[in-house]
């Protein structure tokens, strides 16, 4: 096992062993959902009104709200959908936000990779994707999150960076 191997995985010499460094570092250090999602999601019953939800979310300033069926997320209703499914189709304001909603609600874990997560929003066309363990809401990343991640330094940035300071000898 090899010094960096050592670092990034510790004491579990069996699993070091069976990877190479590349693929330790990946799995290792690779960003996960959870390190970047948004934890205090906003939430609404699916038996409430556009009104209420459209309320809801001007008073706590943001621009979706996931539906929940019971403590079940099943779907998500955004700004985008206000001005297509309401306002557009003179949908009355008392009618269920359920009706409104986007669905079936595409999910992603939090121990998933950054990159899984993008994939999955491109591939579904979708700006905000809602994490779910054992069917519970936990968080949510939306695409300002990939900014805020691909403004950090990378693993590799950081490592060249030390070396160009501490140059062997």
């Amino acid at each position: 096992m090899s010094e960096l191997q050592a670092a990034v995985w510790g004491e579990n010499e069996t699993e070091a062993n069976l990877l190479s460094t590349e693929e330790y570092i990946f799995l290792k250090v690779m960003p996960k959902v959870k390190d970047f999602m948004t934890k205090g999601v906003l939430i609404i019953n699916a038996e409430k009104t556009v009104f209420e939800a459209a309320e809801l979310m001007s008073q706590k300033e943001v621009g979706d709200v996931v539906v929940l069926k019971g403590e079940i997320p099943r779907g998500i209703v955004t700004e985008r959908d206000f001005v297509r499914r309401v306002v557009a189709k003179k949908t009355a304001l008392d009618t269920k936000i359920s009706d409104v909603m986007s669905k079936p609600l595409i999910t992603i874990g939090p121990e998933a990779s950054l990159k899984e997560a993008a994939r999955k929003m491109v591939n579904s066309g979708i700006r905000r994707l809602p994490v779910v363990e054992q069917h519970k809401l936990v968080g949510i990343i939306v695409v300002s999150d990939f900014a805020r991640h691909m403004s950090k330094k990378t693993l590799t940035e950081g490592i060249l960076e030390a070396i160009w300071r501490h140059p062997m000898t």
